[in-house]
C-alpha cells in the first residue's frame, strides 16, 4: 500500500484495506508491519495516533465510513494529533461521505438534507490549530485555482482544512486532490486509491453470526433470517453463556446468536451485549468454529479483543464486504446501515445460498 493508513474506528480501517484491496494488512494498535491501524478500543486515542505515524511517504486518516458521523469532541483529538506528527502541522480532509448522503457546503454539514454541524466552530474548541474551511466556490472551480487555495490556507496557518462536496461528481473530483497531500483525511474513498485489481475467493464454511448492531436495517435483516436460519436471543444483563455454546454446538448450519433489539427492550449499557458476545465467541472458537460474521463496530471490536485476532489480512470479497483473514479465525464485519433485506441469507461464501429464491 502507497500510505500509511489509520483508522478512526475499526470499520474506518477496514473500509481503507477495502479500498486498497486482498493482501493490505490491519493491526489493532500501532504495528510497523501493518499497512492500517485500527484503534484497540471503540476509538483511536490520540496516544496511539502518535504510535501509528511510523515514516511514510504519505499519511491518510479514514474516519466517517459509518451512517453516523462520529462525534466532533471524541474526532477532534485524533485529527489534531495526525495533523501535528504527519511533518507539516497540515492535513486537507474532506467528510462527504455520498453512500449515506452526507455532503458539505459552506463548512456546513449535511446529512439526508439535515444540517449537522458548522464544522468549523465545532472543531474549533477541540483542535490546538486553526481549521479552515476551502469553500464550494474554490471546489467548483477545480485546477490550479484550487490548488493555490489549499496552500495558502496551510500558509496562513491553519492545522486542518476541510473541503466542501456537495454530491458524488465533486467528491470523485477531489479524490486526487487529497490523494496529492502528504496529510489527507476524510471516507476511504478520500485516500484516492486505484481500484484493486487482485481478487480472492472468500471462505467457504458454516459461520456463526453474532449480532450486537442496533440499527433498524440489521434488525430488519435479522427479522428476515430468523424465518430461515435457527436464532438465539441473548439476554445482556442476565447471558446464558453455556446454554447459548449448547443450543450452538447442535446446529449444522450458519445460525445466529444475538442481542440487537428495538429501543424498548435494550439493554442500559450496550458494553454488556458485547462482552456477552465476546464471551460466546471465545466459546464457539474453543469449540473449533472459525468463521464469524459481526455485526455493529463497538461489538466487533470487543470480540476481536476477546478473540486476541490484532493481526488481519483483508481477504476475498462477499457481497461488498471483505473477509478478513486473522490466522485461526475468518471473520466479516457488517456495520450497521449496510445491506439488503437477505444479506444474512446469501451464504457468506462462494458456493453457499441458503436462500436460492431470496433477492439479492
Amino acid at each position: 500500500m502507497s500510505i500509511r493508513g489509520v483508522g478512526f474506528t475499526l470499520r474506518d480501517a477496514v473500509a481503507l484495506g477495502q479500498a486498497a484491496g486482498p493482501g493490505t494488512r490491519l493491526a489493532l494498535g500501532p504495528a510497523a508491519e501493518a499497512d492500517i491501524i485500527a484503534p484497540t478500543g471503540l476509538t483511536l486515542t490520540p496516544q496511539e495516533a502518535r504510535g501509528a505515524l511510523t515514516p511514510a511517504s504519505r499519511y491518510f486518516f479514514s474516519f466517517g465510513n459509518q451512517a453516523a458521523f462520529p462525534e466532533i469532541e471524541s474526532l477532534a483529538p485524533a485529527l489534531d494529533e495526525i495533523a501535528e506528527r504527519s511533518g507539516t502541522g497540515f492535513m486537507l480532509a474532506c467528510v462527504a461521505e455520498p453512500r449515506f448522503h452526507r455532503f458539505v457546503y459552506q463548512g456546513h454539514l449535511f446529512q439526508d438534507g439535515q444540517l449537522i454541524a458548522d464544522l468549523r466552530r465545532t472543531l474549533t474548541p477541540h483542535l490546538s490549530g486553526r481549521p479552515a474551511i476551502i469553500p464550494y466556490e474554490a471546489v467548483a472551480a477545480g485546477g490550479t485555482g484550487l490548488t493555490r487555495r489549499i496552500s495558502a490556507t496551510r500558509e496562513q496557518g491553519a492545522s486542518l482544512a476541510l473541503l466542501d462536496a456537495v454530491d458524488d461528481a465533486q467528491c470523485a473530483a477531489l479524490a486526487p486532490v487529497l490523494a496529492a497531500q502528504l496529510c489527507a483525511g476524510g471516507p476511504a474513498w478520500a485516500a484516492g486509491l486505484p481500484p484493486p485489481l487482485a481478487t480472492r475467493e472468500p471462505p467457504g464454511g458454516r459461520v456463526a453470526i453474532l449480532s450486537g448492531a442496533l440499527d433498524r436495517q440489521t434488525l430488519f435483516q435479522l427479522g428476515t433470517a430468523r424465518e430461515q436460519l435457527p436464532l438465539r436471543q441473548i439476554d445482556p444483563q442476565a447471558p446464558d453463556i453455556e446454554g447459548a455454546l449448547a443450543w450452538a454446538a447442535a446446529q449444522e448450519r450458519n445460525f445466529i446468536i444475538s442481542t440487537s433489539a428495538p429501543p424498548d427492550r435494550r439493554a442500559p449499557a450496550a458494553t454488556l451485549a458485547a462482552e456477552a458476545l465476546a464471551e460466546i465467541a471465545a466459546g464457539l472458537a474453543a469449540r473449533n468454529l472459525r468463521h464469524f460474521a459481526i455485526t455493529g463496530n463497538d461489538t466487533a471490536s470487543i470480540i476481536l479483543r476477546r478473540l486476541g485476532a490484532g493481526r488481519l489480512t483483508l481477504g476475498g470479497e462477499w457481497e461488498g464486504l471483505p473477509w478478513l483473514d486473522a490466522g485461526d479465525y475468518k471473520l466479516l464485519l457488517k456495520p450497521g446501515g449496510f445491506g439488503g433485506q437477505y444479506l444474512l441469507l446469501n451464504g457468506f461464501g462462494p458456493q453457499i445460498r441458503l436462500n436460492d429464491g431470496a433477492e439479492s
